[in-house]
């Protein structure tokens, strides 16, 4: 298999948006605030055009804030995390800060990791392949990010996500009882184990340094 990815360019020339007076920077993508404004006031721009990430929820959810905009509502678009799913197998998905970035921010961060190989329901499916990752901060074991190789990885991300935008600490998810046996038990023991409390593998925590 060979797997061209060779990315997108905006198309924004050659009809006219040059002359609105609509700023576009040196790759052609169009700058804009969080309430999808331009620099020129009541010309919105939502989607890949807007660049990164070029993914089809973030497009989505940049037009469903533009609707309530033009709509009158203060709405604005402050996600704290935009889920990346890679789909392949096993799939790979993330959410909010690497640990490279978290420490490029002047961060210290805990890192808790669990296998599939040792989960009830991915032995029982066959899928053991893979893990899940939490990254803390290790001032307050707050989650800043999510990364998770494996089994349904697309639909697990959608759990860290949330817990990101609430600004959750690994505490949080660690106490909620997760179903078992299921795949999304392996969050809650990553996140027990960020906290040096995993039950199911060794500790001590992983802490960065």
């Amino acid at each position: 298999m060979i797997l061209v990815a060779v990315g997108r360019r905006p198309v924004t020339k050659g009809f006219g948006l040059e002359k609105t007076g609509v700023k576009v920077n040196e790759r052609g993508f169009v700058p804009v605030d969080q309430r999808q404004q331009t620099n020129v006031p009541g010309i919105y721009a939502v989607g890949d055009v807007c660049g990164q990430p070029m993914l089809a929820h973030k497009a989505s959810h940049e037009g469903e804030v533009l609707a309530e905009v033009i709509a009158g509502k203060k709405t604005i678009n402050d996600a704290r995390q935009i889920p990346n799913v890679v789909f392949t197998e096993p799939e790979i998905a993330s959410s909010g800060l690497t640990k490279e970035e978290a420490e490029a921010q002047g961060r210290t961060v805990n890192v808790g990791k669990f296998p599939f190989s040792v989960l009830g329901r991915a032995m029982a499916i066959g899928e053991t392949a893979g893990f899940v990752k939490v990254i803390t901060d290790a001032a307050d074991e707050r989650i800043l990010g999510v990364h998770i190789v494996g089994p349904e990885a697309s639909d697990l991300i959608s759990e860290a996500g949330l817990a990101i935008e609430m600004g959750a600490f690994a505490e949080d998810v660690a106490l909620t009882i997760h179903p078992h046996p299921t795949l999304s038990e392996a969050l809650m023991e990553a996140a027990k184990h960020a906290l040096g409390e995993a039950i199911h593998i060794a500790n001590p925590r992983k802490k960065a340094h």
